[in-house]
């Protein structure tokens, strides 16, 4: 089964350049933003909007040109109907349009949760070790 539209994605260097890019693209077409995903601390920049699949086409084409010139494109792609596998991925829900899960890293738009509160934080790195009687 699939979707009923298209999805493109550009991939940038830098946040600054992604925002830009972005508003590029809007511009240029008809196309909403659906999500963002920042990769390498945010070095690596997706930006996603879906839309028809030529107005998709002409906002990714602008968002490319704008990359290129600002010395920061990496990668694009443009999917013409999704299979339905593809969008929970995307969190894109095809009745509820746009349904985030969580939120890690700023990768999604909307609401996060249903009662807009923000996850618990999460624990990186190593665990600490526990000092010993040896070791003091």
């Amino acid at each position: 089964m699939t979707a009923d539209f298209s999805i493109g994605l550009v991939e940038v260097s830098g946040l600054g350049d992604a925002i830009i890019m972005l508003d590029d693209m809007c511009k240029a077409a008809d196309v909403e933003f659906v999500a963002t995903e920042r990769r390498l601390g945010g070095r690596l920049v997706t930006i996603v909007v879906k839309g028809e699949i030529s107005a998709v086409k002409a906002a990714v084409d602008a968002g490319v040109q704008r990359a290129k010139s600002c010395g920061s494109y990496k990668a694009s792609r443009v999917i013409p109907r999704p299979h339905t596998e593809v969008l929970p991925y995307l969190h894109l829900d095809e009745k509820k349009n746009i349904e985030p899960k969580s939120e890690t890293a700023g990768t999604h738009v909307g609401t996060v949760g249903e009662d807009n509160e923000k996850p618990a934080a999460v624990k990186r790195g190593r665990p600490r070790r526990k000092k010993t009687e040896e070791s003091k």
